[in-house]
């Protein structure tokens, strides 16, 4: 049983969820309302209102999870050319950039391997939601940079890897 004061209904990837204040500490927790069993109304609870701008939380983040303890990183990543108008008209933040001119010669010379396709950068917060996005186009998305993101993909796929490898047994 938790006691919240909530404050902002949000949806992402068909799901509804409350963003509320749980107890008296004012932390702002998410909770996915699919997964609430019973609400009961508390009248004689004094209601905390929330002293932040919710909107302003999921700016520099890919879903509805906001790691406060990560900082906001510039991640680059390689998008094949089967996919890249697919992530051209559907960006995977609001802070896509599609790499041109100056920028694009210094990650070629990095990365010259990369010949067929684009590369694209974005600026956010890494979450469980970014991560499942990235990791959702297979080999047709590469991420370059940082390495944190880099090797925590390359974690999760060595992961699946070993997973598979025993269910192929």
């Amino acid at each position: 049983t938790i006691l919240i004061h909530p404050y902002l209904l949000k949806q992402y990837n068909n799901r509804w969820y409350i963003i509320a204040a749980a107890g008296n500490d004012k932390k702002i927790l998410t909770f996915a309302l699919d997964r609430i069993d019973k609400v009961t109304a508390l009248p004689e609870v004094k209601f905390i209102p929330c002293e932040q701008d919710l909107s302003e939380r999921f700016a520099d983040i890919v879903g509805i999870t906001l790691c406060e303890d990560r900082p906001l990183e510039h991640v680059v990543f390689w998008v094949s050319d089967s996919s890249k108008d697919y992530i051209i008209t559907k960006p995977i933040h609001e802070s896509q950039k599609h790499m041109k001119s100056n920028d694009l010669d210094v990650i070629l010379k990095k990365y010259p391997h990369f010949k067929n396709g684009d590369f694209f950068s974005i600026d956010c917060i890494p979450n469980y939601e970014l991560i499942r996005e990235l990791c959702s186009y297979g080999k047709e998305l590469i991420v370059l940079e940082p390495s944190s993101i880099k090797d925590e993909i390359f974690n999760r796929i060595s992961l699946m890897l070993e997973e598979y490898s025993l269910a192929r047994r």
